[in-house]
């Protein structure tokens, strides 16, 4: 990635680098630490006697909380700087992960979840606002492509890992070991902001190159926007099908395939493998597709529009008769998801200026993981209903479909709005400038 003259007031090459290299780490361990139970199904639904509802309960009550927290992460993030803000979210999340070899039934183990998510909230609109800031645009796909493969490395390392602790030390192990790693990456941050001091001059600024903080723009006005919803619709819709194959894989693996959990460890992790190679190769793509000349409105729809015609192929997972077959057609959904969250995760960062970044990220992901949330009660339901996944998959095939209409529909062409100053205390959408605040092709 070049940087501009702009970028490189605040970074050098190396540093942009390794800042990628601490968000990539942020998130793959955010990953780990949300996967542990979902790995564990098998053995916490033995140990609890857990039925398909209340273990859907434990998956929502991380996800009800996260849904909120992340508004306010968003927020906060945006008003008080990534810095302090990202460290003290890992800080939280790494000791309630931690706390969890110590739950003692399904109420200590959900109310432990919802711990956990109140800290994970500021994983993604930090990673989401820092390549706003600091990356330059004709790479930020593929910086944000780099950052969001965390979900997929910290999916695929998860299996073997806990598979591998649990089956060595007991599972409470796993939760004491997964939930240092975030220490770990703590001390790291925490080292490279003192070695570039430069950051939270920037921060504060709201811009690389700006010398006096822009204003905040409120909440009235991004929710007045038709493309802060058309983010939200996008995510609502789309993002269950990730959290599916995130928390229900390994059940569904165990009950439907016979896989014990050495079995899991050894299988889990290839759709995330998958999923890995497709935001890096996705990224990498749109990076070369726009310097050839494709504008960043045909880029991110042709993106969308590919992922969701192919998608539904998954809903043939549930009934495929071998054990390669079902893990072809899980990856080809992994697959097609995450093309088509690489252009949405990027759109908040098209559409809106950086002080704005994280505040429509973090509702965005509120809508992702309500969306999620409802899925989930849906899907234990469904099982404990009917014992069968196959209406589950053919719930999947319909959800990337149906976020393209409804958030396609909101959006528009993707380019920067202007929000122009009405007075001290109002801001109001304006009309297209005549030099967006990004150098967009």
């Amino acid at each position: 990635m070049s940087l501009k003259p702009e970028f490189r007031a605040v970074f050098t090459r190396a540093a942009l680098y390794t800042l990628i290299a601490l968000m990539l780490a942020e998130t793959t361990i955010n990953y780990v630490d949300r996967q542990v139970v979902s790995v564990l199904a098998p053995t916490l639904r033995a140990e609890f006697g857990l039925t398909n509802g209340e273990y859907a309960a434990i998956v929502n009550a991380f996800l009800i909380v996260y849904a909120i927290a992340l508004g306010f992460a968003g927020w906060a993030l945006d008003r008080f700087g990534l810095g302090r803000g990202l460290s003290l979210s890992v800080v939280w999340w790494s000791l309630a992960g931690m706390l969890h070899a110590f739950a003692r039934g399904p109420l200590s183990l959900g109310a432990l979840r919802g711990v956990l998510a109140l800290g994970e909230a500021s994983a993604w609109p930090a990673f989401a606002k820092a390549v706003a800031l600091w990356v330059p645009p004709e790479s930020r796909l593929l910086a944000i492509g780099i950052c969001n493969s965390g979900s997929s490395i910290g999916a695929m390392i998860a299996p073997p890992l806990v598979a591998w602790i649990t089956l060595t030390a007991g599972w409470r192990a796993a939760f004491l070991c997964t939930g240092a790693l975030g220490l770990v990456w703590t001390a790291a941050f925490l080292l490279f902001r003192h070695m570039h001091p430069e950051m939270a001059l920037s921060e504060q600024a709201g811009l690389p190159s700006a010398s006096v903080p822009a204003p905040a723009i409120p909440w009235a006005t991004l929710l007045r926007c038709r493309q802060t919803w058309a983010i939200f619709f996008c995510r609502f819709l789309a993002d269950p099908l990730w959290y599916f194959f995130v928390f229900w894989i390994p059940d569904f693996l165990s009950k439907h395939r016979g896989l014990n959990l050495a079995a899991i460890g050894r299988v889990a992790w290839i759709p995330f493998l998958v999923s890995g190679l497709a935001n890096l190769g996705g990224g990498y793509l749109a990076q070369r597709l726009q310097r050839a000349g494709w504008s960043v409105n045909r880029t991110r729809k042709a993106f969308m529009v590919f992922s969701t015609v192919l998608s539904p192929v998954g809903i043939f997972a549930a009934s495929a008769q071998t054990l390669n077959s079902t893990l072809l057609l899980i990856s080809t959904a992994v697959f097609c998801w995450t093309f088509w969250s690489i252009a949405v995760h990027s759109l908040a960062g098209e559409f809106f200026p950086p002080r704005a970044v994280a505040s429509v990220y973090g509702f965005a992901g509120v809508g992702s993981t309500l969306g999620s949330a409802i899925f989930t009660w849906a899907v234990g339901r469904t099982l404990d209903l009917t014992q069968n996944y196959s209406y589950v998959f053919i719930g999947l095939g319909f959800l990337m479909p149906l976020a393209l209409l409804v958030g396609g529909g909101l959006m528009g062409k993707i380019e920067p709005i202007n929000f122009e100053p009405i007075n001290a205390m109002s801001l109001k959408p304006g009309p297209p400038p005549s030099v967006p605040h990004t150098p967009h092709r």
